[in-house]
């Protein structure tokens, strides 16, 4: 009886889990597949990405425009963990695409991007403390500097 109860209990939870992952594979927002598209494309002629870069790009572009639409209804809420979690959203989708980027121009293309943005963010950041702006509107400023 034991046994015939831990199967049971064994095979629900694998009901259970198939359908959970079923649901959550959802289609997509139109509108998140044509922003990605777009983006995927401007990267796909930047990085000169081949199909199947061009592919795992998709996803990444993808990926970040499902977080990023998650993350909007707190940022009238709480715009400190909202700006925490777009710059969490920013490195992830960073780090992705450099993962997938394999020629030694890809990656110093990627490396050059993302030096001249650190350059900007300072320039930014330096003229902002210099004026003596808050610690909040220097860091929603930061955050309206950024590529890829």
């Amino acid at each position: 009886m034991k046994h015939l109860t831990a199967l049971l209990l064994f095979v629900v939870s694998i009901a259970f889990q198939a359908s959970a992952q079923h649901a959550s594979a959802a289609t997509p927002n139109p509108a998140h597949e044509s922003a990605a598209r777009e983006a995927t494309d401007l990267l796909v002629a930047k990085y000169h990405l081949d199909a199947d870069q061009a592919k795992q790009m998709y996803t990444i572009q993808l990926r970040k425009q499902r977080n990023t639409a998650e993350i909007q209804s707190i940022q009238a809420e709480n715009p400190a963990l909202y700006r925490a979690k777009v710059q969490s959203v920013r490195k992830g989708t960073l780090a992705s695409i450099r993962r997938i980027l394999h020629t030694k121009e890809q990656v110093d293309l990627y490396q050059k991007t993302q030096v001249a943005v650190r350059s900007q963010q300072a320039d930014k950041r330096k003229s902002m403390m210099a004026e003596q702006a808050s610690k909040d509107a220097i860091e929603a400023a930061m955050l309206d500097i950024y590529s890829e």
